[in-house]
């Protein structure tokens, strides 16, 4: 069996479910959709065969059939300002993601805020998910990603639709949380200092400090490029109780950050 633009060259040989799938996978990832006719065609089975496999990828979780064939359930990352957040502190935001994964257990309710660094999070969490976890967000991009995991709950908070940040924001969330109790919140930020954590929209802000309010535990994922810089809008000053997971490397990010966990400010992971 070998490869040549995208098809395989069968020369007799049986190709398994297991190679198909990988096929399928790949070609769902680079291309967004997939056509039955044409994976038939390349991979030498007939249509009814194709029709079954994307059957069982369905009910995998691995995409989503269609007339005619299937499309990816992998969010699609296609807002330039996000695409610019994902690119930075990258080796930095995979290891916060490691580190804050370790925090989740299972039956906890969490609540997973909009960002890039929370996306890094919540796409390694749910390598393997705790048993009978339950993920409450705004974030479009989790949400994406969440709904290809049936096994873990979903709550989603709706609201305005902020496309610059591609979440969903209410002031009038206070009633949601009398329903549903978050026992930890993990939350992006677009800056922390000595003061506290920063915001880049009012009503951004005011949303957070909501949700942030009703959680016993509050977890703040901030790489590099949001330490002891301050954006527009003040969400809160630290309460102490707030824990900040970074992977910061920059020694007098480190010297700082220890100094105000020894002034009680916050605890530093």
């Amino acid at each position: 069996m070998c490869f040549g633009n995208d098809t395989f060259l069968l020369g007799g040989i049986t190709i398994l479910f297991e190679e198909r799938k990988n096929y399928i996978i790949e070609k769902l990832n680079k291309y967004g959709k997939i056509y039955s006719s044409s994976l038939a065609e390349e991979l030498g089975v007939s249509e009814v065969t194709i029709r079954t496999d994307l059957k069982k990828l369905e009910q995998q979780g691995l995409l989503k059939r269609v007339h005619g064939g299937a499309i990816s359930l992998r969010p699609q990352r296609y807002d330039p300002q996000f695409q610019e957040q994902i690119a930075v502190d990258v080796d930095e935001k995979k290891l916060i993601a490691k580190k804050t994964v370790a925090l989740v257990e299972k039956n906890d309710v969490i609540f997973v805020d909009s960002g890039s660094t929370t996306l890094f999070f919540i796409e390694e969490l749910l390598k393997t998910p705790p048993i009978n976890l339950t993920i409450v967000t705004n974030s479009l991009y989790v949400i994406n990603t969440v709904v290809q995991h049936p096994e873990v709950k979903l709550v989603v908070l709706g609201g305005y639709f902020q496309y610059s940040t591609m979440n969903f924001l209410d002031l009038e969330i206070n009633p949601f949380f009398d329903r549903y109790h978050v026992n930890k919140a993990f939350m992006g930020v677009n800056g922390i200092d000595e003061i506290g954590y920063y915001s880049s929209t009012l009503l951004e802000a005011e949303t957070k400090k909501t949700i942030m309010q009703t959680s016993p535990m509050i977890y703040i994922l901030a790489s590099s490029s949001k330490i002891f810089k301050k954006s527009l809008v003040l969400i809160n000053q630290w309460q102490g109780k707030e824990f900040v997971i970074t992977g910061t490397k920059d020694e007098s990010h480190i010297k700082k950050l220890k100094k105000c966990e020894e002034e009680g400010k916050f605890h530093v992971l």
